[in-house]
């Protein structure tokens, strides 16, 4: 089975800056094969890129993947070089040649543009929170418990971020999602922890 993943820039953020939770992405990326390119490694905290065990946990690909996308394309070619859609050209040469088990990324607009242009990848498309459970229910890779603290980490960022008034979105989660998904799953997962 195949552990390769493709994340775009926000997914180490979120662990690195947002939540302040080096130790739970050093998980993820001790269990897990993660691909990155330069323009991803480029959008990262100069405190995680250039840290020798970050570096030595990751496969970074220097190809230019844009060809591949460039077909279905529509924004303004300054965006060629976001990280987003660097994760998409080198998740879809993973997937085509070695195989790839999901392509992480919670950009809407490049969420969308998985999903309406590379049926291939559709299945190994998710975000963030999708990546979390499914690295518990799925793969077994962390415990119930370490899945509701994440997200519970995840949580208390958004909610600080939004008392305190200002417009940035950790993680990639605002206070709709936060409301609408954040909160009730950790309610599931709590019902479900207590009944085990």
């Amino acid at each position: 089975m195949f552990n390769n993943i493709v994340a775009d820039a926000s997914f180490y953020i979120c662990y690195q800056d947002d939540i302040n939770k080096r130790e739970f992405l050093d998980i993820f990326l001790d269990s897990y094969t993660f691909f990155i390119g330069p323009c991803i490694l480029s959008e990262l905290p100069a405190l995680l890129s250039k840290n020798e065990r970050f570096q030595s946990s990751i496969i970074l690909n220097n190809e230019q993947f844009f060809e591949l996308i460039k077909p279905y394309f529509g924004r303004s070619e300054n965006h060629r070089n976001d990280g987003e859609y660097e994760a998409i050209g080198l998740a879809y040469h993973l997937n085509l040649h070695f195989g790839l088990k999901y392509l992480i990324i919670d950009d809407k607009r490049a969420y969308n543009f998985v999903n309406a242009n590379f049926p291939s990848l559709k299945n190994k498309l998710t975000r963030n929170i999708g990546f979390i459970i499914k690295s518990c229910k799925k793969d077994s890779t962390i415990s119930l418990v370490m899945t509701i603290e994440i997200l519970e980490s995840i949580r208390e960022c958004v909610e600080k971020v939004i008392s305190e008034g200002t417009n940035c979105r950790p993680c990639s989660v605002d206070i709709n999602v936060c409301r609408k998904i954040l909160i009730p799953l950790i309610g599931q997962l709590k019902e479900e922890y207590e009944c085990s």
